[in-house]
């Protein structure tokens, strides 16, 4: 079988499972708890999830979120997948009340990240006198140098997804935020269900097509890694499927994608290594 016959019908068996999802979906949404996020955001949080390697009810269960579209995922998340991954991050013993400061480590390369959020910064972005953010600052705090650590260091880990849900909100504008931000007074957001018509579930949801975020981009061409006769090949497998770029990949298709590059990456690898030692 071709490599292009192959990634169709990879592509194929993925919609076929995206329908099953959505019998799924319209199975939870007899309890409130999923009734908030409604179908379609059941089913991009599970979309999300799959893509990751995580269990869909760890994602639906407070792990992840979806505001207004967005998918985001919880600080107890973050740091789940981090450190199943065997990475490490460490609050820093200077850490105060208005002041968190996290340093990350990877396991594979070694790599070193700091990040902080301070009071100043809370101010500046004007969340400190909002109502989440006066009753729990210590933890706001955490929350906004922990997702920021997360996506600069573990972008691989996020798939786009490195926000949580206090940042959802405000990215969106919503809740106290809607009120609060002077910038958001000109938007009106509006709700996926009007108070007088919540319907069960939709008749038909869309296939999330989101594209990869720039992060995966360079992670693909970093095992890519000058390689123009495979990216060539990539690029024609995908244009069979109306995927003229890499930038346009669906997050759906991203672990395919990334483990052939993976897998071609590591063929060079070893193919120079047999060269070098034949050599010598």
């Amino acid at each position: 079988m071709s490599n292009d016959l192959m990634v169709q019908e990879d592509f194929s068996s993925q919609l076929i499972e995206l329908d099953k999802i959505q019998d799924v979906c319209r199975k939870l949404l007899g309890t409130k708890h999923y009734q908030k996020l409604g179908e379609e955001g059941i089913h991009a949080i599970i979309a999300r999830a799959k893509a990751l390697g995580i269990h869909p009810f760890e994602a639906l269960n407070n792990g992840f979120f979806c505001i207004n579209g967005r998918v985001g995922m919880s600080t107890e998340m973050m740091a789940a997948l981090v450190r199943r991954r065997g990475h490490s991050i460490q609050k820093d013993p200077k850490s105060t009340g208005e002041c968190v400061i996290l340093h990350g480590t990877r396991a594979d390369n070694g790599d070193k990240w700091t990040c902080s959020f301070n009071k100043q910064d809370a101010e500046a972005a004007g969340l400190w006198s909002t109502a989440t953010w006066k009753k729990y600052p210590q933890i706001m705090l955490y929350n906004r140098a922990m997702s920021m650590l997360f996506r600069q260091l573990f972008s691989d880990l996020s798939l786009g997804a490195g926000y949580v849900e206090d940042e959802l909100k405000e990215i969106t504008r919503t809740g106290d935020y809607a009120k609060s931000l002077p910038e958001a007074e000109s938007e009106e957001v509006k709700p996926l269900y009007t108070e007088e018509v919540k319907p069960l579930y939709i008749e038909k949801v869309q296939i999330d097509m989101t594209p990869i975020a720039p992060e995966q981009v360079k992670c693909l061409m970093m095992f890519i890694d000058g390689d123009e006769t495979y990216l060539k090949t990539v690029l024609e497998r995908l244009a069979k499927l109306k995927i003229m770029s890499l930038n346009e990949i669906p997050v759906l298709m991203f672990d395919k994608v990334l483990i052939d590059a993976k897998k071609n990456f590591e063929k060079r690898e070893e193919a120079k290594m047999t060269q070098q030692a034949g050599g010598k």
